[in-house]
C-alpha cells in the first residue's frame, strides 16, 4: 500500500513529526478511515526515502494520540475510534513509555491485596499497635507551642537543620553531607534522576527492593542483576560482571535485606568495596532495617568502611517509628548533596518542617532509642512465631530465619507458582508478596515474601495455617499433606 504523504518544508520540525502531521490530516479528512491498514514501517520508509526509525517514531506519535493501533496478525491500522482533535484525550496513550512500561503484575498483585478484611503478610511496615502515638503527639504539641511560627513557614529543601545535625552525628559526617528526603524511596528517585541516563547500566541484587527497581527503570536504566542468597550478594559474581559491564551505580541492601533478610558479613563488605573501588563504581547503600536487629552479629555499614567516598548512604525512619512521617535521608559528599538538593527543589519548594521538627525532638530526648529497645523483642517474638508456624503448617517451604528486619523469604515446593498460590490464599483471606516482583529479569516465581511485623503471634499462626491450606489446594500431593495431622488442617 502506498500513501500520498506530503512532507511540508521543515520549518524546524523533525521529519517524523511532519510524517505524523501528514497522516493525521488524512485521518481527519476521511481519506483513511477506521480499520484501514497502513503500510509497514519498512515499506513506508522505502517509499519516502527515509530511515525506518523515522517512520517508527511517527507511528509511535500517532499511537499515543489514539489515531492508529497495532494488532498481532493484522499489522498497523487506523483506530476504530480515533481521537478527535476536539475530543477527550486518550490519557493512557499520551503517557510516556517509561510510565506505560511499568510492570502490570505489580498493579495486579496490589489489587488482589486490597481485598477488605485480608490478613496480610504483604506489607513492609512496622506494626501500628507499636506506634509511639502518645509521646509523638505530646512532642508535636510542644514543638508547635514553642516553635509554631518558625515551623509553619518555609523549611530548607535540604531539611530541618537541627535534624540534619542529629543524623550527621549518628552517621559520622558533617551536616552538609546530609539531605532529608520524603522517605528513602524519594532519595533513591533523586539518585536515579541525577545519575542515570536512558541506557545506563545499574547493577542490583537479585532479588532486591521493588521500589528501587521502579525508580531505576523510570530513569531508563538497563538493569543487570547479581544473585543474592542467604549470605548476601555474590561478590565473586559481582567482580566478574564488573569486568565486562560498564556500570553507573551499584544498589545494595546489605543489612537485613529486602526481601531475603540476609546479612552481608564484614569481610564481604570490605571485599565489595574493594571491587567497586577498582572500577570507580558508586555504591548506593540502602540501610532501612539496621535498627531492627534481634540477634546475631553487629555488622558495620558499608559507609563506615568506605575509604574512597564510594558510598551514597540511604536510610529512613519509617521502619523504626511509623511510615506516616515520610522522613528519610541520604548521606553523601557535600557537593553532591548540593546538586541533589537543587534537583529536589524542582518538585519540592520546601519540606515538611512540622514532621521534621517533631522528629528531631523525639530523637533528641532519647525517645527513638527507647522505642527501638521496646519493639525489638516484640518483633523478634513475631519472627519466631512465623518461623514456628511455617515449620508446622508448611514444612515443605524452605527459608532462613533472619537476624533482623521484617521479612521471611520462603521458597515454594517444586511446581508451585507464587502468583497461583496468592490467588488461592486471597480466597482464604490472607496475602503475601510474590517473589517475581523483586527481580529485574525473570525469576522468583517459586518465592514469597512474608512480613511478620504487623500481627500477633496468634494471628500469625492462624494465617500461616491458611497458607498451608492454600498450598494444599494448589498442589494436593504436596508432601506436608501426607504427613500433617488432621488437627493441623482445620482452619
Amino acid at each position: 500500500m502506498s500513501l500520498a504523504i506530503r512532507l511540508e518544508p521543515a520549518g524546524g520540525e523533525p521529519l517524523h513529526i511532519r510524517i505524523a502531521d501528514s497522516l493525521r490530516g488524512q485521518f481527519e479528512h476521511g481519506a483513511l478511515g477506521p480499520g484501514d491498514p497502513l503500510p509497514t514501517s519498512r515499506d513506508l520508509a522505502r517509499d519516502l526515502g527515509v530511515s525506518r526509525s523515522t517512520v517508527v517514531r511517527a507511528y509511535e506519535q500517532l499511537t499515543r494520540e489514539g489515531w492508529i493501533e497495532g494488532r498481532v496478525g493484522r499489522g498497523t491500522r487506523v483506530s476504530d475510534r480515533p481521537t478527535s482533535a476536539k475530543g477527550r484525550p486518550n490519557w493512557d496513550l499520551l503517557l510516556t513509555e517509561r510510565v506505560r512500561g511499568q510492570s502490570p503484575e505489580y498493579a495486579d498483585v496490589l489489587r488482589m491485596l486490597s481485598e477488605p478484611d485480608l490478613l496480610s503478610f504483604a506489607g513492609g511496615l512496622p506494626s501500628p499497635e507499636f506506634y509511639p502515638e502518645e509521646s509523638f503527639q505530646q512532642i508535636t504539641s510542644d514543638v508547635l507551642r514553642h516553635q509554631g511560627t518558625k515551623l509553619l513557614q518555609w523549611c530548607p529543601v535540604d531539611g530541618y537543620p537541627p535534624l540534619r545535625s542529629w543524623i550527621a552525628e549518628r552517621v559520622g559526617c558533617e551536616p552538609d553531607s546530609v539531605l532529608i528526603s520524603s522517605g528513602s524511596t524519594q532519595a533513591l528517585h533523586l539518585i536515579s534522576q541525577a545519575f542515570v541516563e536512558p541506557g545506563d547500566t545499574v547493577v542490583v541484587e537479585a532479588p532486591t527492593y521493588s521500589g528501587a527497581l521502579r525508580a531505576f527503570r523510570t530513569a531508563g536504566a538497563r538493569i543487570v542483576s547479581i544473585p543474592c542468597g542467604p549470605e548476601g550478594i555474590d561478590v565473586d559474581r559481582l567482580e566478574a560482571t564488573l569486568g565486562r559491564v560498564r556500570a553507573k551505580l551499584l544498589y545494595v541492601v546489605p543489612t537485613y535485606h529486602n526481601p531475603t533478610g540476609s546479612l552481608l558479613s564484614t569481610e564481604k563488605r570490605r571485599r565489595l568495596l574493594a571491587v567497586c573501588a577498582q572500577h570507580g563504581l558508586p555504591v548506593v547503600e540502602d540501610d532501612a532495617y539496621a535498627t531492627l536487629r534481634y540477634d546475631g552479629p553487629h555488622v558495620p555499614t558499608l559507609r563506615s568502611l568506605d575509604d574512597h567516598e564510594l558510598v551514597l548512604y540511604v536510610s529512613t525512619f519509617s521502619k523504626a517509628i511509623f511510615p506516616g512521617l515520610r522522613v528519610g535521608w541520604l548521606a553523601a559528599p557535600p557537593e553532591l548533596v548540593r546538586r541533589l538538593s537543587a534537583l529536589r527543589n524542582v518538585i519540592d519548594l520546601f519540606t515538611n518542617s512540622i514532621a521534621q521538627g517533631s522528629l528531631y525532638e523525639f530523637c533528641k530526648r532519647g525517645l527513638l532509642e527507647a522505642h527501638i529497645q521496646r519493639v525489638r523483642p516484640l518483633y523478634a517474638e513475631r519472627r519466631d512465631a512465623m518461623a514456628a508456624a511455617l515449620r508446622r503448617y508448611c514444612p515443605s517451604l524452605q527459608f532462613e530465619v533472619p537476624h533482623g528486619g521484617l521479612f521471611i523469604w520462603a521458597q515454594l515446593p517444586a511446581g508451585i507458582d507464587s502468583r497461583r498460590l496468592l490467588e488461592e490464599a486471597v480466597e482464604l483471606g490472607i496475602g503475601f508478596m510474590v517473589g517475581s516482583l523483586f527481580f529485574a529479569e525473570e525469576g522468583g516465581r517459586d518465592r514469597i515474601r512474608l512480613c511478620f511485623a504487623c500481627h500477633s503471634p496468634e494471628m500469625i499462626a492462624a494465617g500461616i495455617r491458611k497458607l498451608g491450606l492454600a498450598l494444599k489446594q494448589v498442589r494436593p500431593d504436596a508432601e506436608e499433606w501426607r504427613n500433617a495431622g488432621a488437627d493441623d488442617l482445620i482452619v
